[in-house]
């Protein structure tokens, strides 16, 4: 069922030296469930979309629905309500400064009206959700990037949102301080059956946890799929710049550049090695990110091979079922 539907989404700001295009013609369908990602450069667009999908900016044109309901009909009131359903996290975490943990959390739930005992009663139980339990009385200067995160995260679900909005969020914070923020969204997406979207301008990120992504180019969503049918194929210049690192590419005279893509394969089968004595064919391996997934192999690797021996390995790949693609 769709959670979040966006049509023609248009967001304009008229500023003193012009009008700014920050949205064109937006349309995403979010489903429940889904671990949604939203990626793309800097100022490519992405915090405005993700502020107009829960009406912190008011669209130009076009329409967002939230569980079938068109936010521009609803009055002042229905809004808030909505909005509740739709918890927020951001990149530097905005915490109240003077509130220790618990105080952070309960603060949605004070504008909610909900009582005082019942609100610590639910930070709490929020506080064990995301690991924090012995840092309740703990102020925001007394607690690690991740930890702030894990409490903003902690915050944004006390009003049992039916979907998180991520924007940036784990930006701010280092790799394996990233990987267990991104480990509990997976957990609260799995267990809580929140549906997450995530903006980023990581691909890893997207790699990690989501299902679906969608790329935005200069306003403009390029690209829409599934994470494994964007990486396995990208058909943007955006995508293939977002999943390939700059430089992996260097082009050589009569060389053909091939990136593999690994989704299911055993880890261990060696894959080069059978293509070097099966194909006889030198191999130059330029990039490479795979990792082994509960015994299958995950990522890709860009290899590079004499033309003369293209059709040789074509052949080998086709029928081996390893996913590539020529690369220009």
């Amino acid at each position: 069922m769709s959670l979040v539907r966006i049509n023609n989404l248009s967001k304009t700001f008229h500023t003193a030296n012009g009008d700014v295009n920050a949205l064109r013609n937006i349309n995403l369908n979010i489903e429940e469930g889904d671990i949604f990602g939203i990626i793309g450069l800097s100022g490519a667009g992405k915090s405005t979309l993700v502020r107009c999908i829960n009406f912190l900016e008011i669209p130009t044109d076009g329409t967002v629905y939230f569980e079938d309901k068109d936010l521009k009909e609803l009055s002042h009131k229905e809004l808030l309500r909505a909005r509740q359903s739709m918890g927020m996290i951001f990149q530097g975490f905005n915490l109240l400064e003077q509130r220790t943990a618990i105080k952070n959390i309960c603060f949605p739930l004070e504008i909610a009206g909900v009582s005082k005992a019942d609100a610590e009663k639910r930070a709490r139980e929020l506080l064990e959700i995301v690991g924090l339990s012995d840092r309740e009385k703990s102020y925001p200067s007394q607690l690690s990037g991740g930890q702030k995160q894990r409490v903003a995260i902690a915050r944004a679900l006390a009003t049992n949102p039916k979907v998180l909005l991520c924007d940036e969020a784990t930006s701010a914070l280092d790799p394996n301080t990233t990987r267990s923020i991104l480990a509990l969204l997976k957990e609260i997406n799995e267990k809580m059956g929140v549906t997450v979207i995530i903006i980023t301008h990581e691909m890893s990120v997207i790699e990690q946890i989501c299902n679906r992504v969608a790329v935005i180019d200069k306003s403009r969503i390029v690209e829409e799929g599934s994470v494994r049918e964007i990486f396995a194929n990208p058909q943007s210049d955006m995508a293939r710049q977002l999943i390939l690192p700059k430089g992996a590419i260097k082009s050589i005279d009569d060389f053909v550049t091939i990136r593999l893509v690994f989704d299911g394969l055993s880890s261990y089968q060696p894959v080069i090695a059978n293509l070097v004595m099966e194909c006889n064919v030198p191999v130059n391996i330029m990039y490479a990110n795979t990792k082994d997934v509960n015994g299958t192999a995950a990522g890709e690797m860009i290899i590079q091979i004499p033309e003369s021996s293209l059709d040789k390995v074509r052949g080998y790949l086709k029928r081996t079922g390893i996913k590539y693609k020529e690369e220009m």
